[in-house]
């Protein structure tokens, strides 16, 4: 017997919608950047947004970035990473450097010393909702690895936010990377409704994207038509410091930034370029008139 398919009329569905707006802990998710968030008015369960950028611009950092905002400013809230390029344990030590505003190296350091648990005290207070999940996923297994997620962090605590580095190594199936890449995009989509959750994806952009110090386009996103169509954001992301020729004045100011660019917006207007600070010790992303406020949101 089918299952029953969930029609209703606008009456019910804009209750529904007040009352999400009116609790605070059904508030869309903030990425913990000023201007974007602006624009955007959030990430609400059931939406996409895919963070874009070349290889070593810095969406992982960015995705991470905003994986520690979330845990600062919604502490009852879950959120899992689903870390496929990466093992977990890389994770934690990026998450961790973040945090503490440290690089990388010194968080090494002090697992080398033995000291780690005691300097991260805080941080395993502050993210003791967030989850990290380092397995390689089919596409069919997301929905299990949500489920599980929820499993472990009780009823009390809500899953609200998946990350997911990177949609490349989603596995998925079809004759061709095209079909292949395109199903993803659309099953993704397909979960973040069922499963009431934001999706944030970092995402390969293809060669067109040249070095990753150019300006992007929805149009250097491999695979890009079924891929755009279904994601409700997309932020490219690139660092303008990098490219060739540029004078040195101009190529210091721009050392530590992340040019991003909200190429589509399905809450409002697109098209604004934001400049990120990137700082070179932890890897941390933020917006710069955030850098000295506790809680941006």
């Amino acid at each position: 017997m089918n299952a029953p398919i969930a029609i209703r009329t606008f009456g019910d569905v804009l209750d529904d919608y007040e009352a999400e707006r009116k609790n605070p802990d059904l508030a869309p998710i903030r990425l913990g950047l000023a201007d974007l968030d602006a624009d955007m008015r959030g990430i609400s369960a059931g939406q996409v947004c895919l963070i874009a950028a070349r290889t070593a611009v810095g969406k992982s950092f960015l995705l991470a970035s905003v994986l520690d905002n979330f845990a600062r400013s919604r502490p009852k809230d879950g959120a899992l990473a689903l870390s496929l390029e990466m093992p977990a344990t890389e994770w934690a030590e990026r998450a961790l450097a973040i945090y503490e505003n440290v690089s990388p190296e010194t968080v090494e350091e002090w697992a080398q010393a033995g000291t780690i648990r005691e300097r991260s005290q805080a941080f395993r207070q502050r993210t003791q909702n967030v989850l990290v999940c380092e397995s390689g996923l089919r596409l069919a297994q997301v929905p299990t690895a949500i489920d599980q997620a929820r499993e472990k962090l009780r009823e009390a605590v809500p899953l609200r936010l998946v990350g997911i580095d990177y949609l490349g190594l989603v596995q998925g199936s079809g004759n061709s990377d095209y079909e292949r890449s395109s199903g993803i995009a659309r099953g993704l989509k397909q979960i973040a409704k069922a499963k009431r959750v934001a999706l944030l994806v970092a995402v390969q952009l293809s060669r067109a994207a040249g070095d990753g110090s150019e300006a992007v386009g929805l149009q250097m996103i491999r695979d890009s038509g079924a891929i755009e169509e279904s994601a409700d954001f997309v932020i490219g992301c690139w660092r303008p410091g990098n490219a060739k020729g540029l004078p040195y004045e101009e190529q210091s100011d721009l050392e530590n930034t992340i040019r991003a660019k909200l190429l589509k917006n399905r809450k409002g207007p697109g098209g604004r370029e934001i400049d990120l600070a990137f700082l070179a010790e932890s890897r941390k992303v933020y917006a710069p008139e955030t850098e000295n406020d506790r809680d941006p949101f």
